[in-house]
């Protein structure tokens, strides 16, 4: 496993963090963030996780008992009281990441309203994946120039990893699925948890990685007593298009909308986006033949592809 490569973003100019950014497909920013802002959220969700039965208390992110995991029945039970918590939208807000987001795309940028919320139970296995190996272009697909903000939300260790990074990975394309991996869609890539490339890093509190949704990417392996948290929160330009069930919360239709998420908050504009936004609807196929089709939009973000990226990988319909 190797190290990622930490910039610190005090002392990085906009130009160049977007020049790093296009050559390795991620940006590590320890520090970006205050860490008393993200414990502000992250005891939030421990007492939401504590509601549902998942944390043995609200003090710790002790499990409640062995065994955890979240399943798709947890977009009904648990995931509700974790996207009712309105520090955890309002993070997305956050002047840092805002500012940072607006200066690697562009001026005119927004937040997806679907924020993800990642829960890494404990397992006994070191060779297991919390999240597999994946391109988050596989379920944005109309937009190219999409980034992830990953952050996380308790410190990590290499008994409780975080996010797996491959670096370079965003110069190959779209990548084919490998539909024998676990999984209730076919989203995921055939790469090894011990593969040698994985870069990841120990993070704490505070910490920032950002990266384009054609980086491959998954979740390292929890095996401490304690539950990991991370969040995962997108931005875009306005001037591209977004799939519509993002406007929505992550989980939805299993997990409530909006109007029963947001009983209470202070304000709702956490979850509200520009108008005039073009937004796409599902395509209405099964998944298996949307993928055989399906490639990424030129990004204005990358440029050209490199030579020798596979012709199935750029769609060729749209110029710069």
């Amino acid at each position: 496993m190797r190290p990622l490569h930490a910039t610190d973003p005090a002392r990085t100019t906009p130009e160049t963090l977007r020049t790093l950014l296009v050559r390795d497909g991620y940006l590590y920013l320890p520090g970006l963030l205050d860490p008393d802002d993200a414990l502000s959220v992250e005891r939030d969700l421990r007492a939401a996780l504590h509601s549902v039965g998942w944390l043995a208390g609200p003090e710790r992110l002790t499990v409640a008992r062995p065994g955890l995991r979240f399943s798709a029945d947890s977009f009904a039970t648990v995931y509700p009281a974790v996207q009712r918590v309105e520090s955890f939208h309002a993070l997305a807000h956050h002047p840092r990441v805002r500012a940072l987001a607006g200066s690697l795309l562009g001026e005119d940028v927004f937040c997806h309203p679907a924020k993800v919320v990642r829960l890494a139970a404990p397992t006994g296995d070191a060779l297991t994946y919390a999240t597999l190996a994946h391109q988050d272009f596989v379920v944005q697909h109309v937009a190219a120039d999409v980034l992830t903000f990953w952050i996380p939300l308790t410190d990590c260790s290499p008994e409780r990893q975080g996010l797996r990074i491959l670096p370079g990975s965003h110069r190959e394309g779209f990548l084919p699925i490998d539909p024998g991996q676990n999984g209730a869609r076919p989203l995921y890539l055939d790469v090894p948890a011990d593969d040698a490339r994985w870069a990841t890093a120990d993070y704490r509190l505070g910490d920032v990685v950002v990266f384009h949704s054609l980086t491959v990417h998954s979740g390292g392996a929890n095996t401490s007593s304690e539950l990991r948290i991370s969040a995962d929160l997108r931005y875009q330009r306005t001037d591209e298009p977004m799939l519509a069930e993002f406007a929505h919360p992550h989980g939805w239709p299993s997990t409530p909308d909006w109007p029963a998420l947001t009983s209470g908050w202070s304000s709702t504009r956490w979850c509200e986006f520009p108008d005039g936004i073009d937004l796409v609807p599902s395509p209405g196929v099964p998944y298996d033949d949307l993928l055989t089709t399906l490639r990424a939009p030129y990004s204005r973000l990358l440029g050209p592809p490199r030579a020798g990226t596979p012709a199935h990988a750029v769609r060729k319909d749209r110029t710069p």
